[in-house]
């Protein structure tokens, strides 16, 4: 377990360097650097996945309060970044993609986490919506977006694991 927490550790610490690298680009107005460090950021919590869908993972309360934050601000930095470059259609798919990845890993833990955790991962949905709604402003325009974006815009249940 010491060397899976370990590669956990360093695989974050990574994730940290390149989203710090991605906001670096972002500010630079580097878009497309930026958006492959943030791509890259994906790629580093997807290796973390590995381990929480294993037959030991680390703490619920840890994947709650580290690794979904980490896929949030991934997921995020891209809808901005495309947002940036006028790619409305990419950026509604890269915030559909993260909310439902978001909802896989709630349903993948939730019959062993506490309230407090369902709590925090209803938060986490809810920035994704948040921003959502806040996309939705610049493509009035834009009713097939508008449509695409409906698929996130309804609460979305933690512990009772359905859409209302």
């Amino acid at each position: 377990m010491d060397n899976k927490k370990t590669l956990i550790q360093e695989t974050m610490l990574t994730w940290q360097n390149t989203i710090c690298e991605g906001n670096t680009a972002f500010e630079n107005n580097r878009y497309v650097t930026a958006d492959k460090l943030y791509q890259d950021c994906l790629g580093h919590l997807a290796d973390i996945g590995g381990f929480i869908t294993s037959n030991t993972p680390p703490p619920t309360s840890w994947v709650v309060d580290q690794f979904v934050p980490a896929l949030v601000v991934s997921y995020l930095n891209l809808v901005d970044s495309s947002m940036a470059q006028g790619k409305h259609e990419i950026a509604c798919d890269f915030l559909i993609e993260g909310y439902n990845v978001v909802c896989d890993c709630a349903h993948c833990l939730l019959s062993t986490t506490q309230d407090e955790n369902h709590y925090l991962f209803s938060k986490h949905l809810s920035q994704l919506q948040h921003h959502s709604f806040a996309i939705r402003k610049h493509l009035t325009q834009s009713p097939s977006l508008l449509n695409k974006l409906e698929e996130i815009s309804d609460p979305y249940s933690v512990t009772s694991m359905t859409y209302h």
